[in-house]
């Protein structure tokens, strides 16, 4: 039979990720520096408040109840005060399956056909295959790699048209590690606010930052209205496969956010949402965080000691948040995806070509730290051996 898959279907991004990883799964004893997910277990206590509550309460197999949901909103209503000193109400918050499931509710409840969407380039490579989906068209402004890949708002104002419709921004950046200081938040502010545009915020990574301050958009009032921002459980307490997130906006956003999640999940499963309460109810949840962001940082700061001694293969910058740096490979004349098979075929070791991320992602490698440092210096250490095997070594 032939089939005819919708347009939309069509030449869907390739997102890399995935791809490297089944390329790799021939071998039985690689180290992965690819997937973007904590390589630390989801915390026990989470698991206990889970099995101890589903012994007194039976909805917890059941679809979400307003009731548990409010609950989970509630706890991300006094995470927001803390954070960002203003109050959401309960209509502006809206649970989602995963981050992911918030920002493709967004996009599609925005975007139409020929519609312009800035994406910063590079960037999260599922941001390129949502807005292909919605049959919109990126418009690419990249970061400035010279000066440690910060952003360049005089490109974002060069590029807008009178097409554009939305800006996706992801802040810590995803590959490059970028935070915007305050300055280039509030400029981005008046940016999004002069053109009448959407600003839709991913912050998977806003609790991961060395030595560099975040300052959301959320900390601006004046720009609520015209901002979407998605958040997930998975980064922050290593919940990747929990797929739970929220999304906080205007309620009339929110209501067609829901018109879209609502028909391709109904919810997040109940299940996911009792472990979040837990994450965020239990003093224990913020003393995980800090423990990560401890490992995080002394993997950083094994990956970038370890880059800096292979001149010849690799140049970088040092990311400010997050936790991927994205070298860019000098040793080789090739392919970025090329390269990173070789890498897998000869070191045994996992990285994301930087392609998918951008047309600035050209000859880059995405490398996750998300692991404990000896996992670093073991990738390391093979492909020393590699750099070595063709002349590339200090």
């Amino acid at each position: 039979m032939e089939y005819k898959f919708s347009q939309r279907a069509q030449n869907v991004p390739n997102a890399g990720i995935g791809a490297m990883m089944r390329y790799a799964a021939k071998y039985p004893e690689v180290v992965s520096l690819g997937q973007g997910t904590p390589l630390f277990p989801t915390p026990q206590f989470i698991y206990d408040y889970l099995y101890e509550r589903s012994k007194m309460d039976p909805t917890i197999g059941q679809y979400s109840l307003p009731k548990i949901e409010n609950e989970l909103k509630t706890l991300i209503i006094q995470k927001i005060e803390r954070k960002h000193g203003f109050t959401p109400k309960l209509e502006e918050i809206y649970l989602t399956v995963g981050g992911i499931g918030g920002l493709f509710s967004a996009i599609m409840a925005f975007l139409e056909k020929d519609d312009e969407v800035i994406y910063f380039d590079p960037s999260y490579p599922l941001h390129l295959s949502q807005i292909h989906l919605a049959q919109a068209t990126p418009a690419f402004v990249s970061y400035n790699e010279n000066n440690n890949w910060s952003i360049d708002l005089e490109k974002l104002e060069k590029a807008i048209t009178s097409k554009t419709k939305m800006v996706i921004l992801t802040n810590p950046n995803n590959p490059t590690g970028t935070v915007l200081n305050e300055a280039e938040v509030r400029r981005l502010s008046d940016i999004i606010l002069k053109n009448n545009l959407i600003l839709v915020l991913d912050e998977a990574y806003d609790f991961l930052t060395y030595g560099k301050d975040l300052f959301s958009p959320m900390q601006i009032p004046k720009l609520r209205n015209n901002l979407i921002v998605c958040k997930s459980f998975s980064k922050e307490f290593a919940m990747t496969g929990w797929r739970i997130g929220y999304v906080y906006a205007n309620p009339e956003i929110i209501a067609k956010i829901n018109d879209v999640h609502v028909y391709f999940s109904i919810s997040p499963s109940t299940p996911s949402i009792v472990a979040s309460i837990a994450a965020l109810s239990d003093p224990i949840g913020e003393e995980t965080i800090n423990h990560f962001k401890i490992k995080f940082a002394e993997s950083r700061q094994a990956i970038c000691e370890r880059l800096e001694k292979l001149p010849k293969l690799f140049s970088f910058s040092r990311p400010d948040g997050a936790y991927y740096v994205f070298p860019k490979i000098i040793g080789f004349d090739m392919p970025a995806l090329d390269f990173a098979k070789m890498l897998v075929d000869e070191a045994k070791v996992i990285t994301i070509p930087g392609d998918s991320m951008g047309p600035a992602g050209k000859n880059h490698l995405r490398m996750s730290f998300a692991a404990d440092a000896k996992v670093i210096h073991e990738a390391f250490d093979r492909i020393d051996k590699f750099a070595q095997k063709h002349g590339l070594a200090t």
